[in-house]
């Protein structure tokens, strides 16, 4: 199994999403440290979303709208549904909070992406099905739109959510 190259590659920078219903298309996230990928997809319309939080919060209008777990999953969550997805239906999937940056004695800012990833998603009455969270190495993240399946890649192996 291995991370796809095509010209349907779509890539959430940081504070970016990218959203589609191409059954041929690949969302992608590169180089999650503590920040924290969020994937949904709709089974039965087949239409995927992948944004790419930096931090559990911040200001709103910064210019992205994702940035923020805060201000930005009611973004992403509305966008999705603008696609086509109902959410009540959806699969919801993380990856990424590793402990990468550790400032005076410890900010924990992976572990406290995660955490208010799960509390922001519990406020709205969604959970995640399956999580790559924590530990201390980056990924990339990608998720198969035709089929909905969500690959991590890690310094040394690819696997499947």
């Amino acid at each position: 199994m291995t991370l796809t190259e095509s010209p349907s590659l779509l890539v959430a920078g940081i504070g970016e999403m990218v959203l589609s219903s191409g059954s041929d298309s690949h969302l992608v996230a590169y180089g999650l440290g503590s920040c924290i990928a969020l994937a949904v997809w709709d089974p039965r319309t087949r239409v995927g979303g992948l944004a790419h939080f930096m931090l559990p919060s911040g200001p709103a209008n910064d210019g992205s709208p994702v940035k923020f777990i805060d201000s930005g999953l009611d973004v992403f969550l509305k966008a999705t549904e603008a696609k086509g997805a109902m959410l009540s239906r959806s699969v919801f999937k993380a990856a990424g909070a590793a402990a990468m940056l550790t400032v005076g004695g410890g900010l924990a800012i992976g572990k406290r992406n995660a955490e208010a990833m799960a509390a922001a998603l519990a406020e709205r009455g969604y959970s995640l099905t399956a999580t790559a969270l924590g530990g201390n190495a980056g990924r990339t993240v990608q998720l198969e739109v035709s089929d909905g399946r969500f690959l991590i890649k890690s310094l040394s192996s690819v696997s499947e959510l």
